[in-house]
């Protein structure tokens, strides 16, 4: 349980933390397996070992029922090049961010540029393309040649404002990515917390009544 933790610091934009985590559950099956000749057979029921090693497998694969949300966040929703909605905006990047006391990405990192971070002319603006030559007086190329010009630097300029769209929009879903990922992670410890309270309590009672 405490390795399953720790997996949620590996980058949740990758698939290595998936990966891992159905890892982990496979090898932790294999023990569950071994250990069910092992434990002993009780009158009363399932021992509470038993209920232990169960909700701990349940929790594990909630664990990587959240990895499997995050990663669909991250790559299935930015691939589609689709605007984050505004009640997403409102909700995640601002009161949930506020709420968990999320820190934004630095410079290197996945998530570096904010689209309200760009200057006005990368946002995909374009202007009218115009050739200004240097030298008024020195001898002008073809008209067609002047206007085939300027319609490449029209296509030039079109593409990188579509790349710089995609961009801005894979930014946006990164950061609602990583923002639901702090969140999720606090509850699983949450969860994680009041079930251990839970055993401890119960074996403290068994313990007394034995």
């Amino acid at each position: 349980m405490l390795i399953d933790i720790l997996s949620f610091y590996l980058p949740p934009h990758s698939v290595d933390r998936a990966s891992f985590k159905m890892t982990l559950i496979l090898g932790y099956t294999v023990f569950l397996l071994i250990m069910n000749d092992l434990l002993p057979s009780t009158a009363n029921g399932t021992p509470i070992i038993g209920i232990y090693f169960s909700v701990c497998l349940a929790l594990m694969v909630i664990s990587l029922l959240e990895t499997v949300i995050i990663t669909n966040v991250l790559h299935h929703n930015s691939l589609k090049y689709q605007e984050v909605p505004q009640w997403v905006r409102v909700v995640v990047l601002k009161h949930i961010a506020r709420l968990i006391c999320y820190r934004w990405p630095e410079e290197d990192s996945p998530c570096s540029v904010h689209p309200k971070d760009r200057p006005a002319n990368e946002q995909g603006t374009t202007d009218q393309c115009t050739i200004t030559p240097a030298n008024p007086t020195a001898p002008q190329p073809p008209t067609m040649e002047l206007q085939q010009i300027c319609q490449y630097v029209q296509d030039l300029r079109l593409h990188l404002a579509s790349v710089q769209r995609e961009g801005d929009l894979q930014n946006q879903w990164c950061h609602v990515g990583y923002v639901l990922d702090f969140l999720l992670f606090r509850v699983y410890l949450l969860l994680i917390s009041c079930y251990a309270l839970i055993i401890i309590s119960m074996w403290c009672i068994w313990i007394s009544q034995g």
